[in-house]
This record gives structure tokens, C-alpha cells and sequence, in this order.
């Protein structure tokens, strides 16, 4: 077995990280960093399982057989548990799609391929389909698995062969990590978060503090002021890096800060070392791992729950409730087993029946009331035609998405880029994002009926606004890359400068968009001299970003003749503030109209989403083709206008 001294201040340095992260968690305004606290863990984890290999190799009892067993013994009971009884709740509460999604999940998180899996189907950390997952912090655990895997291998080898050199082979190993990490923060910054080559540097860095641990002659000395600095730079990172991308250069500060405690806290003297050796505080971390296992589920699946029977969470319940099963967790499971070879069988049983039980879950198929075909024609329209990613393709399973021939089109095409429809000189032109591709279909009709030229510029996932004159970004969007996003931009200003279509119709999420972009654009199409129809989102539902067909039939709301049914609007105060951001536009500038569509969905602030057997949304925010058609006359009388 391992024998390495038990250092109390490291259980409480566990508690620091472990708390900010759960708080995070339960609202991200409380400390905008808090997800550090898994960065901090990554230091802990490289520093110990090093120790624990250098102290057994210099032993002589080194056995890769007995590490990778004590791993299994440490991680997988609890993790068991947690998937198990989260596969059971997840059941009875979600509804068909994110059931799926939770099989995935669940295989993810039992083979240790979770971050892969994450970044591949969810993507975002903070995208909603990620903050819908229930195991979703299991990516965390899976890097950690895949460290366990592959590090001690590559230490042995070290010690073995370039023993003398093994302080300079994990430097170079950590700095390269960390340079993949810096450019991945701007290349790529989903995969950067979620994978191993990219998150290596942080458990190098604890390796490398245990490699000097090990080396005598480089002994630290106990210095209680970069042991504060350290703390200091762990807490002010809690509040001041709150990048929502979760992933940013700034986070080697808290990785240098966890390693100075690390460093200067051994000394039971140090003021750090008294406060995190504190009994309340040690018990925190020594609990950490069943804490962190336990939170994200219960906090996903509450809120589901909530959603579902229009009930508020109190999270004060719920965080007591965390603690206790947390407290049972790891007396009950974590202690017993930890060091309990006998479990060992038992482990391997509930594993596979868990995986069978998550496959079950993966391939099931839920009830759907027998509404109208649900449609959706906006990938007609959009002018990158690129692939869906695999978890929009889920989400609009059930929908239809015809692939319609009949569409009149001229193609221009630059670099496989930007894809127009219509004539060389449009007398319409579409220009937004997501919400623009949303109303294509009924204006393309619309146009028709008018005999009117159109062309599109609508485009998934790719920002409506962008500065004038167009300047190169450091990195792209999730559909198209940086050098692809600034030839995108400045095509679309070439080409309505060429055009200057009679009307620009512009369609976008408003909310939060940047009234300065805005400003500029408006100002271009002035000198234009094109008319603007600006058109209203339609208001957002309740549930979030959800298959809504599938949704509305999992709550039990049926169809009927002639029967309209509303559910509860959702971010109510961010429409608003849409709202009145093209009202202002519209009194602002005298070219700039607003096609009113609000009024048509929302009454008493609830929103129409059937229409006899017509669902008129495809997601929270997103109009199905019936659903868009109700403001077809309101758009004929506008174009009528201004044609």
C-alpha cells in the first residue's frame, strides 16, 4: 500500500475548491469563478497520485496492477451510486430526448470518456444542453481517469530510463501542455475545457511540486507570505475570472496560487495551513469527492423537476440534502470500500448492470401525442448549410426537416462560405441569425406572392452584428472559424452595398445584442439608402432548449379542434428588453420599421404554443413553420409598403 504523509491542510484546500465549485453551480452571480474550484482539484490530484508513485518505486513496491485497482476502489463505488440512482430520477422526471441523453451520459461517465462525450454532443460548458445534463460534471472525473490511465506509465518509463532528468521531462511535458492551452483558449475553447492534452498542465504542475518534494535537496521551507499569496490568488480568482467560456488564460493564476499553498503550507505554523487544517474545513474536503458527485445531479434534476410541476426550488433544502447524502456517501460507500478488496466484484456487477441499465435508457422511446407534423424549413435558408452538430440533430428528432427543390436559386459561392438565394439584384434581402433562417420560409412565400426578387443572409450560430469596418477576430464561432467569420462579414456588407435592395429585413435574438454593432450597421444601410424591417422575436418559453413537440407531450398536453393552449412564458424581462431595443430603433431612425409579431403568442404573460394539432414552436425560442405563418399577413402588409 501507499505511505505517504497524511497532510490535513490538503483536505481543506479541497474544501476551498470543492465549495466555490457547488455554489457556482447553484447560481453562477454568486462567485463568477467558481468553477475553478475544479482547476484546483486537477493540481491536487497530479501532486498526490505522483507522491504516491514516487514512494512506492522508491520502495520497490511499485505495482501498476495494485494502483490501477486502489483507482478503481477510490472512484468507481460512489460514482456507481450517483449514475444509478440518477439514471432512476432522471427517468421517472425527464422526458423523452434528455432520457436519451442521460444513457449517453450515463456510459460516458462508467467508461470514463465523459469529457470526450461532453464536447462532442453538448459542446458549450454553459450552453443549455450542457446545463441540462445531469452528469455533465463527470467530465472533470474522466480527465482525472484518463490521467490515472496513461501518467503512470509515463512516470515509470521516466524514473527508469531518465531518472536524473525526470524534474526537466515533466517541465517540458507541463509547458507543453499549457501551450496547447493557450492557443487552444483561442482556437477551440470547448475542446481546450473539456480534454486531457489541453488540461494536462494543471496536474503537471502538481507533479512537478511532488518531483521536488521527492528530490531532498529542493525541500521547501515554510513561508507563511507566499503561503497567504497563494490563498489570496485562489479567492480573488473566484471573483474576478468569470470568462464565460470557462476556459481562459488567467486560470494559471489559481494553479500557481494552489500550488504555493501546496508549497508553504506544510508547516503546521503557517497561518494558511491553520485555517484550512480546521476541523470543519478538513471534513469538507475529506467528504469533497461525494460532495461534487452528488451536487450537479440533484441540482439538474430538482430544477427539471421544478420546471415540470411549476414549483420554486428552495436551495437551501436542497444544499442541506446535498451534505447529508454526501455525509452517508462517504461513510457508508467511500470508507468501506476504499481499501476493501472484497468489493471488488461487486464494483464490476453494478457497473455492468449500470451500463446496461444507461443503454436501456439511450435507446428507449418516448410517448408522442398525436399533434400535426411539426416543420421546420430553416436549414433551407441558411447560408453556411453546414452540418448540424450531433446534439441539435437529437433535439430535432421528430421534427421535419424537408429538403425542398422548389426553391428558386442563384448560388453564389466563395471558399464553400457564403451561399445566396434569389436574383444578382435582390429587391428584399434577409439578413440575421438563427431567428432570420426561423422566418425564411413564410418570407420567401411572401415574396413570391409579391413577385419580388429576394436573397438570404441568415446564418445559424454566426452574430447578426459585427463592427464596420470589418476587423479579423481571434476566434470563430462554433460553426465557422475566424478567417471564415471575417470573410463572411465583409461579404455581407460588399454585397448590400452592390444590391441596395429597396427593403433589408433584419431578424435576431435582440436580446443583449451590442447597441453599438447595431449602430453601425444601421448607419451603413443609411447610406444605402435601403428601407429596414426590423421583426419582434416571439416570446420564449419556460422550459428552456427542448424538443418542444416532445416536451409538451411528456407534460401532457393534447391536441384538440379548434383548442388553443398556452404554457408559461420564460426570461420574460430579457424580452422586454429586446422589445424595446427595436422600438428605440424604429422612433431612432426614420428608414427603420418594426413588424410587430408579440401580441400574436403572448396573453397574460403566457404563451400560445398549440393551435388545434399545430405546435408552433420547435424549441424555447424558435417558431415552426405554423407557428411563423401567423405573422405572414403582418409581413405581405409591410413589403406591400415599402416594394
Amino acid at each position: 500500500m501507499s505511505s505517504i504523509q497524511y497532510r490535513s491542510e490538503i483536505d481543506g484546500l479541497r474544501a476551498l475548491a470543492v465549495i466555490p465549485v457547488i455554489l457556482f453551480h447553484i447560481n453562477n452571480e454568486i462567485l463568477p469563478g467558481g468553477y475553478i474550484g475544479v482547476d484546483i482539484f486537477f493540481v491536487i490530484s497530479g501532486f498526490l497520485i505522483t507522491s504516491i508513485i514516487l514512494n512506492e518505486y522508491k520502495r520497490g513496491i511499485f505495482s501498476f496492477s495494485n494502483f490501477w485497482m486502489r483507482r478503481i476502489m477510490r472512484i468507481l463505488p460512489v460514482l456507481i451510486t450517483v449514475v444509478f440512482m440518477t439514471l432512476i430520477t432522471g427517468r421517472i422526471i425527464l422526458y423523452g430526448p434528455d432520457i436519451n441523453n442521460l444513457g449517453n451520459q450515463g456510459i460516458a461517465a462508467l467508461l470514463s470518456f465523459a469529457n470526450i462525450s461532453h464536447w462532442l454532443l453538448a459542446g458549450d460548458y454553459w450552453g443549455f444542453t450542457a446545463e441540462s445534463s445531469p452528469l455533465l460534471h463527470t467530465w472533470s472525473l474522466s480527465v482525472e481517469e484518463q490521467f490515472y490511465l496513461f501518467f503512470p506509465l509515463f512516470m515509470i518509463i521516466t524514473l527508469k530510463y531518465l531518472h536524473r532528468w525526470i524534474g526537466v521531462v515533466f517541465i517540458i511535458f507541463t509547458l507543453l501542455s499549457i501551450s496547447l492551452f493557450l492557443v487552444g483558449t483561442q482556437m477551440s475553447p470547448a475542446a481546450t475545457f473539456y480534454l486531457l492534452p489541453t488540461r494536462a498542465w494543471e496536474l503537471g504542475a502538481g507533479a512537478i511540486l511532488s518531483i521536488i518534494f521527492f528530490k531532498k535537496n529542493l525541500q521547501f521551507t515554510s513561508n507563511n507570505i507566499l503561503a497567504i499569496v497563494g490563498f489570496l490568488l485562489i479567492i480573488l480568482s473566484y471573483f474576478f475570472i468569470g470568462d464565460k467560456g470557462g476556459i481562459s488564460p488567467f486560470l494559471v493564476i489559481p494553479v500557481f496560487g494552489a500550488v504555493l499553498i501546496i508549497a508553504f503550507t506544510k508547516d503546521s505554523n503557517s497561518i494558511i495551513n491553520k485555517i484550512l487544517s480546521m476541523r470543519p474545513v478538513t471534513y469538507i474536503g475529506k467528504i469533497s469527492y461525494s460532495l461534487y458527485l452528488w451536487h450537479w445531479p440533484i441540482l439538474v434534476l430538482s430544477r427539471q423537476y421544478g420546471l415540470k410541476h411549476n414549483l420554486e426550488i428552495n436551495y437551501m433544502y436542497i444544499s442541506i440534502f446535498i451534505f447529508i447524502l454526501s455525509v452517508l456517501s462517504y461513510h457508508f460507500i467511500e470508507t468501506y470500500t476504499r481499501k476493501n478488496r472484497r468489493a471488488i466484484p461487486y464494483i464490476l456487477f453494478f457497473l455492468v448492470v449500470n451500463l446496461i441499465f444507461s443503454y436501456t435508457l439511450k435507446i428507449s422511446k418516448g410517448t408522442t401525442t398525436a399533434y400535426s407534423k411539426t416543420e421546420w424549413h430553416g436549414q433551407l435558408y441558411n447560408v453556411q448549410r453546414t452540418e448540424w452538430p450531433e446534439f441539435i440533430r437529437k433535439r430535432m428528432k421528430g421534427i421535419d426537416t424537408p429538403e425542398d427543390t422548389s426553391i428558386d436559386t442563384d448560388i453564389y459561392t466563395k471558399g464553400g462560405i457564403i451561399k445566396l438565394y434569389g436574383k444578382n439584384t435582390p429587391d428584399i434581402v434577409l439578413f440575421g441569425d438563427s431567428h432570420a433562417i426561423m422566418w425564411s420560409r413564410v418570407i420567401d412565400e411572401s415574396a413570391k406572392e409579391l413577385n419580388a426578387s429576394i436573397s438570404f443572409y441568415g446564418a445559424d450560430g454566426i452574430p447578426t452584428f459585427f463592427n464596420i469596418p470589418v476587423t479579423k477576430k481571434k476566434q470563430g464561432s462554433a460553426f465557422l472559424n475566424a478567417e471564415e467569420m471575417y470573410v463572411f462579414e465583409q461579404a455581407k456588407l460588399n454585397y448590400l452595398k452592390k444590391w441596395k435592395p429597396k427593403i433589408i429585413i433584419i431578424s435576431s435574438y435582440w436580446s443583449g445584442q451590442n447597441q453599438k454593432l447595431i449602430s453601425e450597421l444601421m448607419l451603413y444601410i443609411r447610406e444605402i439608402g435601403s428601407k429596414v424591417l426590423l421583426i419582434e422575436d416571439p416570446p420564449v418559453l419556460y422550459f428552456g432548449d427542448k424538443n418542444t413537440p416532445k416536451y409538451l407531450s411528456s407534460i401532457g398536453l393534447a391536441p384538440a379542434m379548434n383548442f388553443k393552449q398556452y404554457v408559461k412564458q420564460g426570461k420574460s424581462a430579457q424580452y422586454k428588453i429586446g422589445l424595446n431595443l427595436i422600438e428605440n430603433l424604429s422612433k431612432k431612425y426614420d428608414f427603420i420599421e418594426t413588424i410587430h409579431v408579440s401580441d400574436i403568442f403572448l396573453h397574460d404573460e403566457k404563451v400560445l404554443v398549440i393551435d388545434s394539432y399545430d405546435v408552433l414552436y420547435i424549441d424555447d425560442d424558435h417558431l415552426s413553420y405554423k407557428g411563423s405563418l401567423k405573422a405572414k399577413n403582418r409581413i405581405i402588409t409591410e413589403l406591400k409598403k415599402h416594394l
